[in-house]
């Protein structure tokens, strides 16, 4: 490819060039709150997780005379997961760290390893999905294929009070002693949920994801708290046991809501929420006393099914950063009507 008579290949990034890539990006994503080495030190964590070492992939632009120049063009991660498309399983690929130098940008450098990674996916699939989260709204991705898909937040303060159940709550379960079970259940649910002869991505909850989250959670709870020790939570669930007896039944045998704790941001994240609206208080009263337990200041929680959206509403509003945003290419077309099952925070990356 060229660029105004520059020929520019895209390679995967050598270990100097991510290296390089965390050093420039620091200002734009760990500065001021952390420093060069706590920035570094963060990064180093998440790159040792299992989800980042089998997933990831770092991507350069860079001239073909200078393959590996540290002085790239452009840069990018990419994070091949699995996923459902129209219930039938593939994968996708969650793009993130879309970043150009400050001496190379306007120049379209971005734009042009976005457009050549999908290429590269194509190569390889005859669908390409893809997700990324825009902090520089809707319109750059948008035009190159990532559509905006919604953005609602309930954000629910510690502070508040939930009135007891009556009857009294159910019993809630810890995830963290039951994480392969949950996702097990979650992607049982998803496989029939996703199966409505429309286009539709659901992205898979998986351990290794949850734990990825953890070791940002604890990173951030050793840099930034002065707690001993770092959460071990990471969610409650409820057992059916009439559909664990009868393993021919529909759906799956647990609802559940899995969290991370974020001190970066002093909220109970929750990843991934699949509860019903009678047991619904009782998992949310969990996460505030989680929340409260670890003095975050809320709880919070992307894109709330309507019934606990209305039970809240005061506090549901729409972000306008981190923009979940899809692309689904069949061929050279576009699909521009697909349905985002679990548009929720664990698919951020």
């Amino acid at each position: 490819m060229t660029y105004f008579g520059l020929l520019m290949q895209v390679k995967v990034a050598s270990d100097a060039q991510q290296e390089h890539a965390d050093k420039l990006t620091h200002s734009e994503w760990g500065a001021p709150y952390l420093t060069m080495e706590q920035y570094f030190e963060r990064e180093k964590d998440l790159y040792a997780t299992e989800f980042a070492e089998t997933a990831m992939t770092a991507y350069v632009l860079v001239p073909t005379t200078a393959p590996n120049t540290l002085d790239f063009l452009a840069y990018l991660e990419v994070f091949k997961r699995p996923c459902l498309y129209t219930g039938t399983r593939t994968y996708g690929y969650s793009i993130d760290a879309v970043f150009t130098p400050v001496h190379h940008r306007r120049k379209g450098y971005a734009a042009t390893l976005l457009q050549r990674i999908v290429e590269l996916f194509h190569d390889h699939d005859g669908v390409v999905i893809s997700n990324l989260y825009s902090d520089i709204g809707p319109r750059f991705y948008s035009d190159k294929g990532w559509k905006v898909n919604s953005a609602d937040e309930l954000v629910l303060p510690s502070t508040h009070v939930i009135p007891p159940d009556e009857p009294p709550a159910v019993h809630l379960l810890p995830v963290e002693s039951a994480l392969d079970r949950v996702c097990r259940d979650d992607l049982m649910y998803m496989e029939q949920a996703t199966k409505t002869g429309s286009p539709s991505v659901y992205f898979l909850l998986t351990p290794s994801l949850v734990q990825w989250f953890q070791v940002r959670s604890h990173f951030y709870a050793r840099t930034k708290t002065a707690f001993p020790s770092p959460p071990r939570s990471l969610g409650v669930y409820l057992l059916d046991h009439e559909v664990e007896k009868n393993s021919t039944m529909m759906g799956v045998a647990t609802e559940y809501m899995v969290w991370t704790h974020d001190f970066e941001y002093s909220e109970l994240t929750i990843l991934r929420c699949r509860v019903s609206e009678a047991h619904g208080r009782a998992f949310v009263r969990a996460a505030v006393a989680q929340a409260a337990e670890w003095s975050l200041a809320s709880v919070c929680l992307w894109n709330p099914e309507r019934w606990l959206a209305a039970a809240f509403s005061e506090f549901v509003t729409t972000r306008t950063d981190d923009l979940p945003s899809l692309l689904v290419r069949e061929g050279v077309d576009d699909k521009h009507h697909v349905t985002w099952f679990g548009n929720e925070k664990y698919c951020w990356v």
